[in-house]
């Protein structure tokens, strides 16, 4: 087997996907590059790696440029109410003209400011920006951040917020390759990098609760959602969908067709 470098965002939120990376990676000698989202999307981009866990807004960039692939194993999109990453309001808010964020480059902050403009018809300065949550507040008057305990209850629900949008579920990563050879097994290899036991999807729940799977009528008005696991053909409707709205805000330059590694033959 030819090697391999695998590019993949080391973000705490992904781990899902890739906790037994370093096992599988030693039995088959590929090298793993743990890096922003968008140090993934470039290492791939130029060729220094040969795959890369990738958002729709890494994937849409290169349209011009490389004709990629999408490896249908692991995925991860939200579906609702999921405290993925959230937009929080300064106190002293009475008209929200910028925002801060640590993480500019990331696709879910770019979602937030799309939900902020397609629901509410806001937009804001962008600040790039770190510190606590207080110390974001400080600087701009809101802070569009990904989930952490130490945060406090959101303000706005990034995918909550786009569901509500766009009636449709958020792709936010999932395994891309350039239209190179690659081992006719990489989707099982890919797969096999997933925690033990990952199931297709995980209930989420606004409340803290024992079984968010059964709850009894006195949990009916609590938000809830799912984060999904797994790339399927809603999946890939999904990405149809975001890949739309990432055009229609002129964050990719055209917008490039959904192909999947094994089905659409690389002379298409």
């Amino acid at each position: 087997m030819p090697p391999i470098t695998i590019a993949i965002p080391d973000n705490p939120f992904f781990l899902p996907l890739v906790q037994n990376r370093a096992l599988i990676a030693q039995q088959y000698n590929f090298t793993i590059i743990m890096a922003s989202e968008e140090r993934c999307s470039e290492l791939l981009l130029t060729n220094r790696a040969e795959i890369a866990l990738m958002s729709p807004l890494g994937y849409g960039a290169a349209v011009a440029q490389v004709d990629y692939r999408i490896i249908p194993a692991t995925a991860i999109s939200s579906e609702g109410f999921t405290n993925i990453a959230s937009v929080y309001f300064s106190p002293s808010l009475q008209t929200i003209d910028s925002i801060a964020s640590p993480n500019g480059g990331d696709f879910i902050i770019q979602a937030g400011k799309i939900v902020l403009a397609e629901k509410f018809d806001i937009h804001p300065k962008f600040i790039p920006a770190r510190g606590s949550l207080d110390e974001l507040l400080t600087q701009a008057d809101s802070a569009l951040v990904w989930h952490s305990p130490d945060l406090p209850p959101a303000s706005l629900d990034i995918s909550e917020e786009w569901l509500d949008a766009f009636e449709t579920p958020m792709p936010i990563a999932f395994w891309v390759c350039r239209p190179d050879d690659l081992p006719e097994n990489i989707t099982d290899i890919l797969l096999s990098f997933a925690a033990q036991g990952l199931p297709d999807f995980q209930l989420v729940h606004d409340h803290e609760c024992e079984s968010p799977e059964s709850h009894h009528d006195e949990f009916a008005e609590y938000r809830s959602g799912r984060i999904h696991y797994k790339w399927t053909d809603d999946t890939e409707d999904w990405l149809d969908h975001t890949l739309d709205a990432l055009f229609y805000h002129q964050l990719i330059p055209a917008l490039p067709a959904v192909k999947i590694f094994g089905r659409d033959s690389i002379h298409e």
